[in-house]
């Protein structure tokens, strides 16, 4: 359909504005739309994608990944650091061989990407900080929020840095998210019906603890948790709820983090690791 008329400013219209009509001119009937006004699941909906993106809750979702991305950009290149593109088709598993998605390249087998850590690292040894944003895989089996097959990624790297530089980064760049989204994007926060209240109660510093500091916070109410376990989604959701911020737990075993974690010169069984854990996260 399209509409020609005068727009005039409108308080109690949704967006603001009204138009008064002079001409409707139909281009074409959709006598079967699929989409009607009741809940429909995403097995529905993801078939008619093209039109279910017309919504204004995909247009708002969209509206604000896009902001994400830009305010990813912008952050990191105010801090310094160089966007390094890494491949989607690499030649070995990064993060465990149970989720890799296979290739047949050439008659060689290769994989989509799990993460661009490697070769960020490898940049970062030479361009001293660099990050990269993109698409990445995992053939993962469970069906949770918590799971996808495919992700976009951001992973920063920094040569020469401590852990608590580290944890200023992760801290710095969250807020700076938070508050861009907060800034330009409200009102798609607010057709998405988002408790904006919360978002805007991540402030710096935020809360950090040892992760023995943690399991002590855990055990107070599942009793389970042994030192030296490493922490499910329920485990995260106790830590979560026990502060108002997201909360940096640093300091894990070593023998539950990956191999090439640093180790603490001062205790070798510990790595100089650090996760950040936030309410819904």
């Amino acid at each position: 359909m399209i509409l020609t008329g005068t727009v005039r400013k409108d308080d109690r219209a949704p967006g603001g504005y009204e138009i008064i009509a002079k001409d409707i001119k139909v281009i074409q009937m959709a006598e079967d739309y699929p989409i009607t006004p009741k809940e429909h699941s995403i097995e529905f909906l993801l078939p008619v994608r093209h039109l279910w993106l017309r919504s204004k809750k995909q247009n708002a979702i969209m509206r604000i990944r896009h902001e994400i991305i830009k305010a990813c950009r912008d952050f990191f290149d105010n801090q310094g650091f160089i966007n390094a593109d890494t491949p989607i088709l690499t030649p070995a598993a990064v993060e465990g061989t149970t989720t890799l998605f296979q290739v047949d390249y050439y008659d060689q087998n290769a994989y989509l990407s799990q993460s661009g850590q490697l070769y960020n690292e490898a940049t970062a040894a030479a361009l001293g900080k660099v990050y990269c944003f993109g698409p990445t895989f995992r053939a993962e089996k469970s069906k949770t929020r918590r799971h996808l097959t495919e992700f976009w990624m951001l992973e920063p790297e920094v040569a020469y840095i401590e852990l608590d530089g580290i944890m200023d980064l992760a801290e710095d760049m969250t807020v700076y998210f938070v508050e861009r989204i907060l800034e330009k994007r409200k009102k798609e926060l607010k057709i998405l019906e988002r408790d904006i209240t919360k978002l805007e109660k991540i402030k710096k510093p935020f809360p950090r603890i040892t992760y023995k500091q943690a399991v002590e916070i855990i055990r107070k109410k599942d009793k389970q948790l042994k030192y030296g376990d490493d922490f499910g989604a329920p485990h995260e959701t106790i830590l979560s709820e026990s502060f108002n911020n997201p909360i940096l737990v640093h300091h894990y075993p070593a023998g539950i983090k990956a191999f090439y974690m640093k180790r603490d010169p001062n205790n070798e069984s510990l790595s100089l690791s650090v996760d950040m854990i936030g309410p819904e996260g």
